[in-house]
């Protein structure tokens, strides 16, 4: 009967017991204060971070203009690479600093309950419907200092909420100098031509590509040009957009 009960499981139910055991253990926590969450709790925030919590949504990602759920800004031409963009925030004050630690404390914890967030609001306030997932890669220079890929990582979760695969099709070919240092200029310049496709694309397939900030927007454009070229039509996803000087 125990075997007959082991052959009949899902995946999908061993995903959820595995998702179970998980809290059991390590119990959800807000975002930026930390503190233990109620059960069920909709969002990865406590009641007084949810008040004070901006949202974003869809995007232009050039303008930076918040986007009904189905419309493309009239400034994306249609041979843009990158079709739309969703942020799940704004990169200021705590949600600022709490992506701060998940990108260079080592705060690695943050990437389950961000990427799942992320994924479900793409799922419920867009009509993406992508195929797979595309992480934005770290440099392997990088990955060896900093002992993660953060962006991988929110995929990786983004991808599950989704319920679509995580397919790591990007590779940074040449390292790079850090991006928050450079004017707009300087950051297009530097990440031009650093990403080539690992393995041959699905041509007209949607791909979500993941990244956890976007400032100028210079590599995640730069990351959509390459898979557009192999025939993908690519949306983008952040944890936080940094808003444009009015």
């Amino acid at each position: 009967m125990a075997e007959r009960w082991s052959a009949g499981r899902t995946r999908g139910s061993e995903r959820r017991d595995g998702e179970y055991l998980w809290r059991l253990i390590f119990p959800p926590r807000c975002l930026t204060c930390a503190v233990l969450l109620p059960a069920g709790a909709e969002a990865p925030l406590c009641r007084s971070c949810l008040s004070s919590f901006i949202p974003a949504g869809p995007l232009c990602p050039r303008c930076g203009e918040l986007l009904p759920p189905a419309a493309t800004c009239s400034c994306i031409p249609k041979s843009a690479p990158l079709r739309g963009l969703f942020a799940l925030s704004w990169y200021e004050g705590a949600w600022r600093q709490m992506l701060h630690h998940f990108k260079f404390r080592g705060k690695r914890s943050l990437a389950r309950p961000l990427g799942s967030w992320l994924g479900r609001l793409i799922r419920e306030e867009t009509c993406w419907e992508p195929a797979f997932v595309i992480p934005v890669p770290l440099h392997r220079r990088r990955l060896r200092e900093r002992g993660y890929d953060q962006a991988h990582l929110l995929a990786r979760f983004a991808a599950a909420a989704l319920g679509v695969p995580l397919r790591p099709l990007l590779a940074r070919i040449r390292p790079t100098a850090a991006q928050s240092s450079l004017s707009h200029h300087q950051r297009q310049e530097n990440v031009r031509g650093v990403f080539a496709c690992r393995r041959a694309a699905l041509p007209g397939k949607r791909a979500l590509l993941v990244d956890d900030i976007y400032s100028t927007g210079a590599t995640m454009q730069e990351a959509a040009a390459v898979l557009q070229k192999q025939g993908l039509v690519v949306f983008g996803a952040v944890a936080a957009f940094t808003q444009r000087p009015s």
